[in-house]
């Protein structure tokens, strides 16, 4: 099995931002009703290295997100080759499995130099919520009410709890590529890498990589995570910075109207079933 003891450490830390985490034999549930058409804040996290079976899963899930009016089921599996099992049973019913590769840089990063061209946004304005939120659309996410949930998380969680965004803005002074660097109980996490697609092509996401390392060194994280798609050409790029393989991670998403879950599973909640 890879060791992704570090990168769960700091995952758990993040879960337990949020309203409530329910911890499971094989993992946890997390919920959050003030969001709850935003995946990441409403999921199973499955981190168990025994099989676990699609129903153990979805007894405790199902019932944790009706209440907080979550409208579909999203599991993360963190070791897929302990659960091929529930991977199988998954895909057979019919969900889209989704791969990320786990790539982690170990060791102090770096220093960058006096021509660095990114900017730590200290105080963000509604400026910038502006253009992050546009930055939001460039991951296939259009839907308002998401957008909407998506930039109160960052205001109302992640930014109090030390995340930390960067830009590189272009000429009229607009950021054109933005970055984020969580640490939590020593581990780093790069996340939301992304350059504007008339920008792209100028080595911005270099740039702001190697400033995240640079700062994850900084405050002694001692080691730093992302995940990328592991047929994209991203690889290529955070391999030069100095990232290897560790694993894959899988997930889906499912709607909760979808055939095969049945309205008594979801209504387990309101008869103490679940949590």
């Amino acid at each position: 099995m890879p060791d992704l003891e570090p990168l769960l450490r700091l995952w758990r830390a993040l879960d337990g931002l949020f309203a409530a985490e329910a911890r499971t034999s094989w993992g946890a549930v997390v919920t959050d009703a003030r969001y709850p058409d935003v995946q990441e804040a409403n999921y199973a996290r499955v981190e168990a290295t025994r099989p676990v079976s699609l129903e153990e899963v979805e007894a405790a899930l199902l019932p944790a997100i009706a209440p907080v009016g979550c409208r579909r089921e999203h599991v993360v599996v963190f070791f897929p080759e302990a659960q091929t099992d529930l991977l199988v049973e998954a895909s057979t019913r019919g969900e889209r499995l989704v791969w990320d590769l786990v790539m982690v840089h170990e060791g102090r990063a770096g220093a960058t130099g006096d021509e660095d061209p990114v900017e730590e946004v200290r105080r963000p304005d509604e400026a910038f919520w502006h253009a992050h939120r546009g930055s939001i659309r460039l991951f296939d996410v259009h839907d308002e009410r998401v957008l909407d949930q998506l930039s109160a998380i960052e205001r109302e969680v992640l930014v109090p709890s030390g995340r930390r965004w960067f830009v590189i803005r272009g000429p009229s002074g607009r950021p054109e590529a933005f970055a984020a660097l969580l640490v939590l109980d020593g581990v780093g996490f790069v996340d939301h890498v992304v350059t504007l697609p008339e920008a792209r092509r100028r080595g911005h996401a270099t740039a702001l990589t190697r400033r995240l390392l640079a700062e994850a060194s900084a405050v002694g994280a001692e080691r730093t995570y992302l995940l990328t798609d592991p047929r994209g050409v991203a690889e290529a790029l955070y391999a030069r910075l100095g990232f290897t393989r560790v694993s894959q991670v899988a997930s889906w998403i499912a709607p909760l109207d979808r055939p095969g879950v049945t309205s008594a599973q979801v209504r387990r909640s309101t008869s103490g079933g679940g949590r």
